[in-house]
């Protein structure tokens, strides 16, 4: 009964959150080698996957940061995605500030950058812990890119076992100075209950060099 549960919970979060908000993104702003615009109108699908598969490699295993922006800005106007969270009888915002990416490969077949994503993630301020679970970056074409984690389990304080849920449609990416911006759904579920989402940016610590082009013009 408890596995039932599980998958049911699983399943029913994965609707909530696991569809990324693509309705809301009309084309790619792409920034690389100084020079920006609609990435459909300049770049091929290939050309897309190729540069964010460089992109993710270069940033494996390093930890990235999340943050709340708007797409007039695109610029951090928060430190982490926050949300209401209901832990069990206690109110709360559940937060994700940071998180890495291992094993990055490239599955050329499927038009994906595939690896082992960590998250971070806090309730009113305490760390949860959660398990390592594989997230996909999509790239149907050059102006249809999502980012999609598979559920994942998280645990706080030993006494709230929930399901996780995150994915990201991608709205703007910018290599030169290592940001990708869209719009963002992070839910739980379990123990604890709540799903929020909006406009957010991920900043990278690895950038492209200056002098390279990784669209390979």
């Amino acid at each position: 009964m408890r596995k039932a549960a599980a998958v049911v919970s699983c399943l029913l979060l994965a609707a909530c959150a696991g569809a990324p908000q693509v309705y809301e993104v009309k084309e790619v702003y792409l920034c690389a080698a100084d020079e920006c615009g609609p990435a459909g109108r300049r770049y091929s699908t290939a050309q897309v996957l190729q540069a964010l598969y460089r992109f993710f490699k270069a940033n494996e295993g390093k930890d990235f940061k999340v943050c709340e922006s708007d797409i007039s800005t695109r610029h951090c106007a928060s430190e982490g995605l926050g949300y209401f969270v209901m832990g069990g009888p206690i109110p709360g915002i559940g937060s994700q500030a940071s998180g890495s990416l291992s094993d990055v490969k490239l599955d050329a077949a499927n038009q994906a950058v595939r690896g082992t994503m960590t998250s971070a993630l806090r309730f009113i301020g305490t760390p949860l812990v959660c398990a390592s679970h594989p997230s996909t970056i999509s790239v149907r074409t050059a102006d249809e890119i999502t980012i999609t984690d598979e559920p994942y389990y998280c645990n706080w304080m030993g006494i709230g076992n929930m399901t996780a849920t995150f994915s990201f449609a991608v709205e703007s990416i910018d290599l030169d100075k290592g940001r990708i911006g869209g719009y963002w759904a992070h839910a739980v579920a379990g123990n604890a209950g709540g799903r929020g989402s909006g406009y957010g940016l991920i900043e990278f610590p690895e950038r492209m060099p200056a002098g390279e082009n990784w669209l390979g013009k």
